[in-house]
């Protein structure tokens, strides 16, 4: 149980460094057709091109969940968790 705890943490604070680095090196770099709109608020939709990567994070933590579901890999579900939270998190931080 303390594995998965440990696990989960760990891939909640790893997030913060992928969230950076994919922020600085690939949203500004060359993925920025789809980050730009973020930067500028001058649009009527609640969905930006930006929230593409928020899918993608899903997308990851959904496969975590599928490997822990179909005992593919054991502690899945506490990185897909933590994938999970982080984003959560990031969400009620910079966009509420």
């Amino acid at each position: 149980m303390w594995l998965y705890i440990l696990v989960f943490f760990l891939t909640f604070g790893m997030m913060e460094f992928m969230a950076w680095f994919t922020h600085k090196y690939i949203m500004h770099g060359f993925l920025w057709s789809l980050h730009k709109d973020h930067h500028r608020k001058d649009h009527d939709s609640w969905f930006e091109r930006n929230d593409t990567f928020f899918i993608f994070y899903a997308l990851i933590s959904i496969g975590f969940f599928l490997l822990w579901r179909y005992d593919i890999l054991e502690i899945g579900l506490a990185i897909g968790l933590g994938i999970f939270a982080y984003g959560l998190t990031y969400f009620m931080v910079h966009d509420i």
